[in-house]
């Protein structure tokens, strides 16, 4: 499984005991119960698979054949080992970033809360004002935005990649699996949404009964995974969650995608990135396949602010890529109105290629973040180890 070490100094008055952090609340004998269940027993699964893939040796040619045609899958890099579970905690930690909006209390109960909603979604879209309400809130708003970009494009990219990693392991019915593990990580995003007030069932409904299945089901096409792979050149640039021992929190998770079509040349392209930043710019090619990215945009910072100037802030990162694979990354004025934020991913180290023997390569990589206000944050990512970390 992947392993976060994480160093981080807080005031005293911030910390928050283990009590508070991991607090179950009683679930009732019900039929979002059993739902729950379901989906704990799931997300149990997901490390079991991880461990799967560094305890068995590759497949056999004599194995069964691939049953998908593997367009978004690169089994070498890093980001690709342990898919299905660094996928669910990106996902469902994502709009954690947002920590003044957004909370991670009582994570497991409020999947309870998301599930009642979702249950009887014609009845749900009545309680919160009815389908004009709905159609208004979510398809004439700016919800359309993270709509698009993030439940329906980015969702269907990674569940596609989900998709190939089961069948590059030879996971009957790669889709099933997949479609299970996608909704697994939004339906935890989810629970971390309805932590504030301002969310109503209509949020939750869009996202799981429209625009995140209609990503699924686009993305099941070769044609609609090719084009938008091999031409819109969609990647997603994850972030490399940290879990703070502190506060017992999950930092740094992100799903962020970039598009770089060649519409200019092949050494200057146009570069877009989404997720809860919105950044535009241009990609320059360097020598060895490599490339600079730098983009400028809006980061979100309160979404739920009267005051349209105070749901944003102004933007910018600088990316570094080789052959896609994301090694650096730097963004300034970010979520959680942070100053600077730090990614070194393993793919840029030379010691990943290390073999340590029965535990195979090292893969570390760093995460370094400086807020306008508090104390620098620090982590460790380490793959393939159990999860230790101090404060």
């Amino acid at each position: 499984m992947v392993v976060q070490a994480m160093w981080r100094r807080r005031p005293a008055w911030q910390l928050r005991t283990l009590r508070a952090s991991l607090k179950l609340e009683p679930i009732l004998i019900s039929s979002s119960a059993i739902r729950v269940v379901l989906a704990v027993s799931l997300f149990a699964l997901l490390p079991v698979l991880g461990l799967a893939e560094d305890s068995a040796p590759p497949p056999e040619p004599s194995a069964r054949p691939l049953r998908l045609r593997h367009i978004v899958l690169k089994p070498e890099e890093s980001r690709f080992l342990l898919l299905p579970l660094t996928n669910y905690v990106n996902t469902a930690f994502d709009t954690a970033q947002v920590s003044g909006s957004f909370s991670q209390d009582d994570y497991w109960h409020n999947h309870e809360l998301v599930l009642d909603r979702i249950a009887d979604p014609f009845n749900s879209i009545d309680e919160d004002g009815g389908w004009g309400h709905f159609f208004r809130q979510e398809f004439a708003s700016a919800a359309i935005l993270p709509n698009l970009t993030l439940h329906l494009l980015g969702n269907g990219y990674d569940f596609r990649a989900l998709a190939e990693w089961y069948d590059e392991h030879r996971v009957p019915f790669p889709y099933f699996w997949a479609f299970l593990s996608s909704y697994a990580g939004y339906l935890g995003n989810e629970a971390i949404e309805i932590s504030n007030p301002e969310i109503d069932a209509s949020d939750h409904i869009a996202d799981l009964y429209i625009f995140n299945l209609v990503g699924n089901l686009l993305f099941m096409s070769d044609t609609v995974t090719d084009i938008v792979h091999n031409q819109w050149q969609l990647r997603n640039w994850p972030g490399q969650p940290v879990f703070d021992m502190h506060d017992k929190k999950i930092l740094n998770a992100s799903n962020n995608y970039v598009l770089r079509p060649r519409l200019w040349s092949e050494h200057v392209r146009p570069f877009l990135y989404f997720g809860l930043h919105y950044f535009a710019g241009a990609s320059l090619a360097l020598d060895n396949d490599t490339g600079v990215s730098v983009g400028v945009g809006l980061a979100t910072t309160d979404p739920f602010a009267d005051d349209l100037l105070a749901k944003i802030q102004p933007s910018g990162g600088i990316f570094w890529d080789d052959h896609d694979r994301l090694l650096t990354s730097v963004i300034f004025n970010g979520t959680d109105e942070s100053i600077v934020r730090v990614n070194l991913y393993p793919d840029l180290f030379p010691f990943r290629t290390l073999d340590l023997g029965l535990i195979g390569t090292l893969d570390l990589g760093f995460f370094f973040g400086i807020p306008q206000q508090g104390v620098p944050t620090f982590g460790i990512a380490i793959e393939k180890l159990v999860a230790i970390g101090v404060s």
